[in-house]
């Protein structure tokens, strides 16, 4: 991406804080594709494909923002890739496409009556086989981020839920967007604004370097190189001890471990992380299918002679200093902290730790959720996710422009190996173990 300038301070009309410093960026680089997001949602049983379209109708009518234009003509457009040999990689292969293709210009300043603004969204149902479907969703950033992605999967499987059951589905759980861009205007020259630029600022006076274990940086490409590891169970049992132990989640234990391995191939004492924010404080925030998200930098000293368990401690401290300073807006900040890095985005490794729902009850069907793009990936990225049983889904991401194919296979196999072995043993000094910098 390109250096990109500031929006107006008030941002377009309409548009909240986070959609203006999205299509500020776009507009810099038209061609761009990777504020494009998006999942599927696995459906493994006896699926009533006519309530999932009226569930999927009337979702969008309760966010008419969102409507996309093939659903106004009856109904998801079909795929079905069940001839394939991999029925559902050829259906991600094809959905991968479309998130690498750019959102055509005049979408992004169309009036949101012109009928233009609703194709930044877009869903499809794909048989992949006898009763097996993906509910495959897809969203400009401009649109909608992953918090709102969340939402409204969830309002879809309640609807279906209640259609498939013969009942009326309940009032809307959703807020207008009107409620996002009043309290970004209520926010802009308050007080607090003032006392979060004091605190950011203060915290990054020295400007750290973002560590890159790539060594240098590169614009993000339109689309990024991607591992899955689903934690075992018995990984998952030592994430969740660990984090017990000290009191945190398992957030905390991918932020920390994160730091380690960063600093490791790095070579350094101090890790710079950007990490996402929901930045939703504001009553009613929270009910909005829209874009708030936040990008924000925390750091955290990886000191040979500290134990995990210490390192969990202060990640919980970043953490809690994050959320409550989150509502500057990190673009503002990374402007000014980092400006030779010129895109408007925290520089660095980013963690996107991601506590949305990873399974929904469609009526019998239990649909597992599957993200297969979240956003820009400027450098490596560790997005983490819990299941039910609390085991962690982690997606690897690079940059295609610094790290070679094999990356994202050979960082996941890193970061795992040290994950096991802090969380095992977190009352050992880093340094001791075979995930510190010494010894990598």
């Amino acid at each position: 991406m390109p250096r990109t300038a500031p929006p107006a301070a008030a941002g377009p009309a309409g548009l909240t804080a986070a959609q203006a410093h999205v299509l500020a960026a776009q507009s810099a680089d038209p061609s761009y594709a990777g504020h494009n997001i998006g999942q599927y949602i696995e459906l493994a049983g006896p699926l009533d494909t006519a309530a999932l379209d009226e569930a999927v109708l009337r979702t969008l009518d309760e966010a008419p923002w969102l409507r996309s234009r093939p659903m106004t003509r009856g109904g998801l457009p079909r795929l079905d890739t069940s001839a394939a040999a991999d029925p559902v990689g050829a259906a991600v292969a094809l959905v991968r496409d479309q998130l690498a293709c750019p959102p055509r210009p005049e979408l992004l300043t169309a009036p949101a009556d012109s009928g233009l603004a609703p194709d930044l969204t877009g869903a499809l149902l794909v048989t992949v086989g006898p009763e097996h479907h993906l509910l495959v969703q897809y969203f400009h950033l401009l649109a909608v981020d992953g918090y709102g992605v969340a939402l409204l999967s969830r309002r879809i499987a309640e609807v279906y839920t209640a259609l498939v059951h013969g009942r009326p589905p309940g009032p809307t759980p959703f807020a207008p967007v009107s409620v996002l861009t009043d309290a970004d205007r209520a926010y802009t020259g308050s007080a607090a604004q003032a006392a979060d630029r004091r605190y950011w600022t203060g915290r990054y006076a020295d400007r750290p370097v973002p560590l890159s274990p790539a060594g240098r940086v590169a614009p993000a490409r339109d689309t990024a190189r991607r591992h899955t590891v689903h934690l075992g169970a018995a990984d998952g049992a030592a994430v969740r001890a660990a984090a017990r132990s000290a009191r945190v989640t398992w957030a905390e234990v991918v932020l920390a471990t994160t730091a380690v391995r960063v600093t490791a191939q790095a070579g350094a004492r101090e890790a710079v992380l950007a990490v996402y924010a929901a930045a939703r404080t504001a009553p009613g925030t929270l009910r909005v299918p829209a874009t708030a998200v936040n990008l924000l930098p925390v750091r955290l000293p990886v000191r040979g002679a500290g134990t995990f368990r210490s390192l969990l401690r202060a990640a919980a401290g970043e953490l809690t200093l994050l959320r409550r300073h989150q509502r500057l807006r990190g673009e503002e900040l990374a402007r000014e902290v980092w400006p030779e890095y010129g895109g408007g985005r925290v520089p660095g490794p980013l963690v996107d730790l991601r506590p949305f729902e990873t399974e929904l009850d469609f009526g019998a069907i239990r649909g597992r959720v599957v993200s297969l793009a979240s956003g820009p990936v400027d450098d490596l990225a560790v997005s983490a996710a819990a299941g039910p049983d609390g085991r962690l889904r982690l997606d690897f991401d690079a940059n295609p422009a610094l790290y070679e194919e094999a990356e994202p296979v050979r960082f996941a196999r890193l970061f795992t190996a040290d994950l096991a072995a802090l969380c095992r043993a977190p009352d050992v000094p880093v340094a001791s173990l075979a995930a510190s910098p010494v010894h990598h």
